[in-house]
Order: structure tokens, then sequence, then C-alpha cells
């Protein structure tokens, strides 16, 4: 697992699409905390936190996209097939590849809350809350761009699928005040935007916890059930 995670780390952070990635990362948070921060004057972070949701609904299918896609259209998952690996490895390993890239790009806007503490007061508790709720959403996410990444032998397909996955997510979050009470209730406790949006302000649930967790093993589990699928067939 670690060797495949070094590898796909490696290429994620020495290419070309590593990098244009992560300017365009920094360059649309920082337009969206500054845009925030001058129009409402105060020192907070949550209108950052509030667009993270949508920016990384874009990103992250398009870390993802060639992950097992390429493998498989390339013919390189046959011959991991055939070495002495288990498909959970390879899945892990490219799961923790591109957490590890996620979590340098979270690490980098650090710098925004570190310029607002030298012009007001921050609330560290609810700003690691934060930051914690960000990088967990942010792993639900790589489960399921990887699952759309499993389903397809094209790149451009898996980004499609992933982002359309998660934009569905994001759309029935926020329209759910259209739906019946009982609805409400299923898409609060099951959404993980909405654990995200409670864990802003500053309280860790065990709850939120748990939903965010599970969700990443289901959606994990679901891409090493294709994966074995292909493996077998």
């Amino acid at each position: 697992m670690m060797v495949i995670s070094w590898k796909e780390w490696r290429v994620a952070m020495d290419t070309p699409l590593g990098y244009v990635v992560a300017v365009a990362f920094l360059l649309a948070t920082g337009f969206f905390f500054g845009n925030h921060l001058f129009l409402a004057g105060q020192a907070e972070m949550r209108g950052y936190f509030n667009v993270m949701p949508l920016l990384l609904m874009f990103f992250i299918p398009a870390m993802t996209m060639r992950m097992l896609s390429d493998e498989q259209r390339s013919g390189t998952f046959e011959l991991l097939a055939t070495m002495p690996i288990r498909t959970i490895d390879i899945v892990l390993g490219k799961f923790v590849a591109v957490m590890l890239q996620v979590s340098v790009l979270l690490a980098l806007t650090l710098f925004y809350p570190a310029t607002l503490s030298l012009i007001g007061n921050l609330d560290s508790g609810q700003l690691f809350a934060g930051y914690l709720a960000l990088w967990l959403l942010a792993a639900v996410y790589i489960a399921i761009s990887l699952y759309a990444s499993a389903l397809t032998n094209h790149a451009v397909v898996a980004y499609v699928i992933g982002f359309g996955m998660l934009f569905g997510l994001f759309i029935m979050t926020q329209a759910m005040v259209t739906f019946s009470p009982a609805s409400q209730d299923f898409i609060t406790a099951l959404s993980p935007i909405t654990h995200y949006q409670l864990m802003l302000r500053g309280v860790i649930g065990l709850d939120d916890m748990g939903l965010f967790l599970s969700a990443t093993a289901i959606f994990l589990t679901l891409t090493w059930f294709q994966l074995e699928r292909r493996r077998w067939r």
C-alpha cells in the first residue's frame, strides 16, 4: 500500500497536472476568502468554509479521475492483479496519496487564518473544528471519486461521473428544505455536507465523525468490490 501511495504521490507532485491543480485551488480559495473579507469586513473564515464543499466538488474528481481508470485502460491493473498484492492495498494506496495531496493544499490555506489573526481575534476552537470537518469531507469526496474512477476506463468519463455524484449530493442537501419533514430528517442524518455545516459551529460530535468515517469506508468498499469484479472476470 505504501509503495503505491508513494508512487501516486510523486506523480501528483512532480507532474504539470499536480502544479496546475494546486495553483488553481489556491487562486480559487484566495478569491473567495478575500472577497468575503473585504465585503463583510469581518475577521472570520465563514465565507471560506461555506464555499469549500463546492470548490472541492470540482477539484477532487480531477485529482482522482485517472487513478483507476488509466490503470484499467492501459492494462497495468491486470499486471498488478498478477502480483502478490491485495486489491484493498491498491485502493488504500490511491486513497492515501490523494489524501496527502489534499492535506498539503489545505495546509497551504492556513495562511488565511494566520493573516486574519493579525487584524482580529479568531476562535481557535471553531477554526480547528472547521479544518477537521473540511478534511473529513474531503476524505468522503475522495472515496466517492475513486469509486467513479473504478467504473470506467476513461479519465474524462470518471471525472463526469464523480462530479455528477458529488453535485447530486450537494443539490440534494441544498434543496432539502423543499422536501417533507421525514425526508429532511433522513437527509440531515446521512448527508456529509449537513454534518460538515454542523461542525463549522465549533462542536465536534461523535455522530458527525461516525458519518464521515462510515461514508468513506462504504465507498472505499464499493471501489474494492468493483476492482475485485474486474480482477476475477
